[in-house]
């Protein structure tokens, strides 16, 4: 409250106020407290406090108008509900239920949410991981709703030239192999694959003969075109590397691989390249949904994360991994700082 001297007064106000009332200076006290009055109900913090009264007594109200309309244990299945489920059935059975079915998932329906309700009412979905991380899903799935459209046909073309490196093919080869097994053959593994060598460049064995020759292989022995990371998966690293420096149309080797020796002929190489939009277009397509759907949903997380306050224990994040497990003593809260955005 404000002090006489506060006031925005007069100086003989002031004066008379302070020595109390004398003769005709009682006038003036009077006045002067009613300036002390107007001066109080100029003041903002009377304001709010009188404001906040009133939402107080408006909600106070407005909440025992509700409650007194309003049953807690009220289960309605209202129209639109019966229909859903009516729907659901005819989807899965391919016809109508008749009112005997219909009953059924009525009650079906009923039990569900009284279940439901009580297991809300128990706190049972409190500290549940399972319903924690559905929960999550369900705001994912909503928040990505709006990202599900079909995008038109620039939208694709703009975001294919804008991520044209992302849909280059690789180089690729398709390959022929003549194996010679080190577990079989021991040492003689590679020499055997030289002198074979030798004699499919001089031309002394027929090509019909060439699949008899070597060993089985537990794979293929005739591979159409292949990636080198394609390759390194079925044979190594090392394999896959040289196979991607042979020439075509050669017989070349022995190129040791992590099962023995081979022979390798390459009948056909592609290099890589950059294709066009209808070679690639489901692959750009998906890449293209996936990419949009990612983009839509940090939005939204971003957007709904700024309405809440972080506040990260710094202490206990940085603690080593045997302390973490200590309980926080009631005095630690000021470890706890905010996250600022």
């Amino acid at each position: 409250m404000h002090s006489v001297g506060q006031i925005d007064l007069p100086t003989e106000f002031r004066e008379v106020v302070r020595n109390g009332p004398k003769g005709s200076g009682y006038v003036l006290a009077k006045q002067g407290r009613f300036e002390t009055i107007r001066g109080l109900f100029r003041e903002p913090l009377l304001h709010f406090l009188i404001a906040g009264a009133v939402i107080v007594a408006l909600g106070t109200l407005f909440d025992r108008s509700n409650k007194t309309g309003f049953n807690g244990n009220l289960i309605q299945v209202t129209a639109p509900e019966i229909q859903r489920l009516r729907e659901v059935w005819t989807r899965q059975w391919g016809h109508a239920p008749d009112s005997s079915q219909m009953k059924s998932l009525v009650d079906d329906y009923l039990r569900e949410d009284v279940l439901y309700r009580e297991a809300l009412a128990s706190g049972l979905d409190k500290d549940d991981t399972i319903i924690r991380r559905r929960l999550v899903e369900k705001m994912e799935f909503l928040s990505q709703e709006l990202a599900s459209t079909a995008p038109s046909e620039n939208e694709l073309q703009d975001y294919f030239l804008q991520n044209r490196e992302k849909f280059r093919s690789p180089k690729q080869v398709a390959f022929s192999h003549i194996y010679f097994s080190t577990s079989k053959r021991g040492a003689n593994s590679e020499k055997d694959a030289r002198s074979v060598l030798a004699s499919l460049n001089a031309g002394s064995i027929p090509l019909a003969s060439v699949s008899r020759l070597g060993d089985s292989f537990m794979l293929q022995s005739e591979y159409p075109l292949q990636t080198q990371q394609q390759i390194k998966e079925l044979f190594g690293d090392e394999f896959a590397r040289k196979l991607f420096l042979v020439d075509t149309g050669e017989w070349v080797g022995p190129i040791q691989s992590g099962y023995g020796f081979h022979l390798v002929r390459i009948s056909q190489k592609l290099e890589s390249r950059i294709p066009e939009l209808p070679e690639v277009r489901n692959q750009v397509l998906t890449d293209f949904q996936n990419r949009r759907l990612q983009v839509v949903s940090q939005a939204f997380y971003d957007r709904v994360r700024k309405r809440y306050q972080i506040e990260i224990d710094k202490a206990a994040l940085s603690a080593p991994a045997s302390t973490q497990s200590t309980p926080m003593n009631p005095g630690t809260q000021d470890t706890l700082s905010p996250e600022i955005d």
